[in-house]
C-alpha cells in the first residue's frame, strides 16, 4: 500500500492505494489527479471538532451548498473551496443534525475510500 497526499487552498487529502495502482497510475510528485469518493463514504459532523479524535484521515470543511431530500435518504453538498462533497445521508440525519444551507460541516471519510484518476 501507499499513501498519496493531495493538496489544494491549504487543506489535504489522503488516499491509500495499492503500488500496483501507483505505478499503473505512473504517479510523480506535483501530479494533477482528481480525488473520487462515493457519497454512501462521507459522514458529516456539524460543530466543533476540536475535540472529536477519529481514524479517518480526510477531514474537509466547509459550507452546506446543497440539499436533496427523498423519502429516506438525502444528499447532502458541501463546498469547502477546491473540494466538493457530496454526502449520501438518512433523511433523518439531514433532520437530526438540523441542517440547513449554509451550515458549517466537516465531511468526513477514510483514505481508503478515495479513488485518484491521473488529471
Amino acid at each position: 500500500m501507499s499513501v498519496v497526499t493531495i493538496s489544494a487552498d491549504g487543506q489535504q487529502l489522503i488516499s491509500a492505494i495499492t503500488n500496483q495502482a501507483v505505478e499503473e497510475l505512473d504517479l510523480k510528485t506535483n501530479d494533477s489527479v482528481l480525488a473520487l469518493v462515493k457519497a454512501s463514504d462521507a459522514m458529516l459532523i456539524k460543530g466543533d471538532m476540536g475535540s472529536l479524535k477519529i481514524s479517518a484521515r480526510n477531514k474537509i470543511g466547509g459550507r452546506v451548498s446543497e440539499i436533496q431530500k427523498g423519502n429516506a435518504m438525502a444528499c447532502v453538498t458541501v463546498d469547502g473551496g477546491s473540494w466538493k462533497v457530496t454526502s449520501s445521508i438518512t433523511r433523518q440525519a439531514v433532520d437530526d443534525l438540523q441542517l440547513k444551507y449554509g451550515d458549517a460541516v466537516t465531511a468526513i471519510f477514510k483514505a481508503t475510500e478515495v479513488l485518484l484518476q491521473k488529471a
